[in-house]
């Protein structure tokens, strides 16, 4: 068992499962398959690989392992869901110790079996005109395909705004809502000179390259891009 997540972090099946129907009781971005989750062993424990501290607004995006094949996926819960959670402690020998499930459920602020929700104040840090000047920029059409529909438009921050303080244009890129997740998970990925490849083999895209605004001044930083590049490397390994 390898923990990358710098806390080492885990999920039991149970906990998982507690976790995934809160992120849907809460209506988080990230959630996971209901039946997916069902179908895990029940005798294994799920590290998480990586965790990210979403725009610094209580809420932790995690990164879990479910097999030896390289299963991943990504889960949001909030910071005190996060906490609660056990650790995994590496020992001289190479062993792993994980918690005893009275250590578990010790912790827990209910009783087990009793589901409660979490609310996260997502008050706005961005200026308020970047998505207008984002969309403008491209004409109101998806960098990556034809889409041109203003309601599923997103202004995306290509180095993440929870990264940096960067709202100029150049940090932006417009995506349709379905490329935005397949660029924030780094299913695809942008070359500083707007090349795109795809790290998923099950990811499809048309195009070979982003569609750049016509104005110069408004194209993207070479030196975001490849900040994101690198970000994006690393969400895919």
């Amino acid at each position: 068992m390898h923990y990358i997540d710098s806390k080492g972090k885990y999920f039991t099946k149970k906990l998982l499962i507690e976790a995934n129907n809160a992120a849907i009781r809460e209506d988080r971005n990230r959630q996971l398959n209901e039946g997916y989750l069902d179908s895990l062993p029940d005798d294994k424990v799920y590290p998480i690989l990586r965790s990210f501290d979403e725009h610094n607004r209580g809420e932790i995006r995690v990164q879990i392992s479910f097999d030896e094949k390289g299963t991943r996926g990504f889960l949001d819960l909030t910071k005190n869901r996060y906490n609660l959670l056990p650790t995994a402690i590496l020992k001289k020998d190479g062993t792993v110790e994980l918690e005893s499930e009275e250590s578990i459920n010790a912790r827990r602020l209910y009783p087990e079996g009793r589901e409660y929700t979490e609310k996260v104040s997502r008050k706005m840090i961005r200026e308020s005109n970047f998505r207008t000047k984002i969309l403008s920029a491209y004409d109101n059409q998806c960098a990556m395909c034809e889409e041109d529909d203003i309601s599923i438009l997103v202004a995306a921050h290509i180095n993440p705004a929870h990264l940096c303080s960067d709202d100029t244009v150049n940090n932006g890129i417009c995506l349709c809502k379905n490329h935005d997740k397949l660029y924030e998970d780094g299913s695809i990925c942008v070359k500083p000179n707007g090349e795109i490849f795809i790290q998923n083999e099950k990811t499809k895209l048309e195009n070979d390259k982003i569609r750049l605004p016509k104005n110069k001044c408004d194209h993207p930083s070479p030196e975001c891009l490849s900040k994101r590049l690198e970000l994006s490397m690393k969400l895919g390994d």
